[in-house]
């Protein structure tokens, strides 16, 4: 199976090609893009919902405490704090384009 890494210098040119700019203009608004979803994960917020449309959701929830685990070292029982997940689902249009080239 191939693996392709993409980085956020490959999405910069990207959009530098598709938005017939330079890279330097385009680094400023990609940067600036990440930078307000990053902003707005972070939030202090109890669950943060963010909508891209035709692209997919963001969410960040929150875990509740468990007492029930364990070391699978030591078998002591563990607690683990409630802590913050971030979800990621992609939108039909994105699952349809990824689905379709399976099952061609």
């Amino acid at each position: 199976m191939n693996k392709k890494t993409y980085s956020r210098k490959d999405i910069i040119k990207r959009a530098s090609y598709k938005l017939n700019m330079s890279v330097d203009e385009a680094k400023i608004i990609c940067d600036c893009f990440f930078e307000i979803i990053e902003e707005m994960l972070v939030e202090q917020k109890e669950r943060i919902h963010i909508e891209i449309r035709n692209f997919g959701v963001f969410d960040v929830k929150k875990n509740k405490k468990r007492t029930n685990a364990l070391n699978p070292r030591t078998k002591e029982k563990v607690v683990i704090p409630s802590r913050k997940k971030i979800t990621f689902k992609p939108s039909k249009k994105i699952k349809e384009i990824i689905y379709k080239k399976y099952f061609e």
